[in-house]
């Protein structure tokens, strides 16, 4: 007995209707984010900190600042450099969809479901480039139901990192076309979307970096031509150029903030507490995350691990003929990423996360089940593959049958048991306090004064005088001063480089007091208007300028070819 998918040819209207399933299929499984008001997690800081990032970051934008960096409520009303150190482009798309609802939840939400959308299509288009257009949309529809997907997206994925997803599979895929056509604009595409990485979420990119850079190496080696080893720095550089408005401020200003707080073991997240095995447990308050949810991961990591084994044997089945060799040769590839990304959740990897270079500030294991999954999802193909072949046996469809039920059976239970927080939990925002590697270096965070009325951000520390706050916005404080003397002012916001202050026109120094990282300015006897801003430093400014440049280069680019395939097309049929 022969079984057989059906046939669909590979058109644009085919293509069409099967991004229409995806968005129809990504609708289904978000629709209870996309019908309330309210932000899944199961992690409360997590949840806390990224709504308070959002709202803020909107706030800047309406003040018309275009790229916000510095947070004013977090710490006590001292501020944080937030977005020096975090990646924008999420609270970006999140502001897009603001200005079409009138909650900062639901935008976020809406967010998230373009992210999943936008991901499935990705491993739709890139599955369809090594088999075929009906294997794309049967891994696509995988990949959007796997209930480790529907995990983050409701349980425990932090915010960006969710919306990060979306870049994985157009980097993979115009990577993959540079080593199939040659051309180098697939790697400026590839570069693009990787830059669209780093500009979303830091970690990922440096995980994905790894990825990428193992697959080019792997190409190399099947195709034997090391030439193509070019494609590492051509990605690589690229990302960095269109983020470079992000990543060379980071790049440089990472020194002047607190980094290490994340994985130090008094404050941060050590990697070493978070294998799946040994059982760290016990190290952990019965209502930690962990401690709740360790059992949840163990499944997945070893339903993982039984998926991966069943996709490799089918994968093995796959017949010697030129195509399918190809496509085995690209699913060996995942096959190692899959099982290499689950050795890192183990201690017996301990040595890796020691000697790689930035490897520790991944800190949590657990991060790489999101390259395991989309590595099984494109594993899947392979069995999708040869039951479109047609088989003797219907064993191979009861088995996809099973494990299609499975996963569906598995999200219906995480849709509908996913913790949520509701508006009012989340809103008036208050300020974030916890993310200790926000804070600037040399601050104590328990020397500084955790009274946040409004009235106390400002502190004459020596002299007699007056002062009035005229405006306090997230980069712009204006100040009416009487000093009946010389005086000296405290004012409650950390000193962190790219303040400057005016006094009626003309420029002051800021000093800065030790340990509370609080602005200290003097101010002359007399009336005046002090005011502060919180500008772009001469890195900030060129990496825009950078970005920028790079970004109209890179349409420039494509513009033209596009002109040329035009011209070209019109001379054919001119013929």
């Amino acid at each position: 007995m022969r079984l057989r998918l059906p046939e669909y040819p590979d058109n644009k209207r085919t293509t069409i209707l099967s991004v229409l399933l995806i968005l129809l299929i990504t609708s289904i499984v978000m629709f209870r984010q996309l019908t309330n008001d309210m932000y899944f997690s199961c992690i409360t800081p997590d949840t806390l900190a990224y709504t308070s990032w959002a709202v803020q970051f909107i706030e800047a934008l309406k003040e018309g600042i275009a790229y916000p960096r510095w947070l004013p409520l977090n710490f006590w009303g001292y501020g944080s450099p937030t977005f020096i150190l975090y990646s924008p482009f999420a609270f970006y798309l999140t502001a897009f969809f603001n200005i079409f609802l009138d909650s900062v939840i639901s935008a976020m939400n809406v967010a998230k479901f373009t992210a999943l959308f936008i991901s499935g299509v990705g491993v739709f288009f890139l599955v369809k480039e090594v088999y075929s257009n009906k294997i794309g949309i049967m891994a696509s529809v995988f990949y959007i139901i796997f209930p480790y997907n529907i995990l983050q997206f409701y349980f425990f994925g932090s915010f960006a990192n969710t919306i990060s997803f979306m870049w994985f599979a157009p980097i993979m895929l115009f990577a993959y076309r540079y080593f199939k056509n040659g051309q180098y604009k697939y790697l400026i595409l590839s570069g693009t979307c990787y830059g669209g990485l780093i500009f979303t979420h830091l970690i990922n990119a440096y995980m994905f970096a790894l990825v990428i850079a193992t697959f080019i190496i792997y190409m190399c080696i099947i195709n034997r031509r090391s030439n193509n080893l070019i494609a590492i720095p051509a990605i690589v550089i690229t990302g960095i150029l269109i983020s470079a408005a992000y990543f060379l401020p980071l790049l440089y200003e990472k020194n002047f903030i607190a980094l290490d707080a994340s994985v130090q073991k008094t404050s941060g997240a050590i990697f070493s507490d978070f294998f799946i095995l040994p059982d760290t447990r016990s190290k952990f308050s019965d209502d930690h995350f962990w401690q709740i949810y360790y059992d949840t991961f163990l499944f997945h990591v070893i339903f993982l691990g039984i998926l991966i084994l069943l996709f490799f044997l089918q994968m093995k089945k796959i017949k010697g003929i030129e195509a399918e060799t190809h496509s085995k040769i690209i699913t060996k590839f995942f096959f190692g990423l899959s099982a290499g990304s689950l050795f890192f959740l183990f201690g017996i990897s301990a040595f890796i996360w020691e000697l790689m270079p930035f490897f520790r500030f991944i800190q949590f294991p657990i991060r790489w089940l999101n390259i395991t999954t989309f590595s099984v999802v494109f594993m899947s193909a392979a069995m999708f593959y040869r039951i479109s072949q047609g088989y003797k046996s219907p064993k191979n469809l009861l088995l996809v049958v099973i494990i299609f039920f499975i996963c569906i059976f598995l999200d219906f239970k995480y849709i509908n048991s996913a913790p949520m927080f509701e508006r009012t939990e989340l809103l008036p925002v208050k300020g974030v306090n916890w993310t200790l590697e926000h804070l600037p270096t040399g601050v104590d965070v328990d020397n500084i004064d955790k009274d946040e009325h409004e009235q106390n951000y400002v502190d004459i520390i020596k002299g007699r005088g007056k002062l009035d706050i005229i405006r306090w916005n997230s980069s712009n404080r204006i100040f009416h001063a009487v000093a009946e003397e010389d005086i000296i002012l405290k004012i409650k916001t950390f000193n962190f480089p790219g303040w400057t202050a005016n006094i009626n026109g003309s420029q002051i120094e800021i000093k800065t007091e030790e340990k509370t990282g609080s602005m200290v300015i003097a101010i002359p006897e007399g009336q005046h208007v002090l005011e502060l801003n919180f500008t772009d430093t001469p890195v900030r400014h060129y990496g825009k300028i950078i970005s920028f440049f790079s970004f109209i280069i890179l349409l420039a680019i494509f513009i033209l070819e596009l002109i040329n395939k035009s011209q070209t097309k019109l001379m054919s049929e001119g013929k």
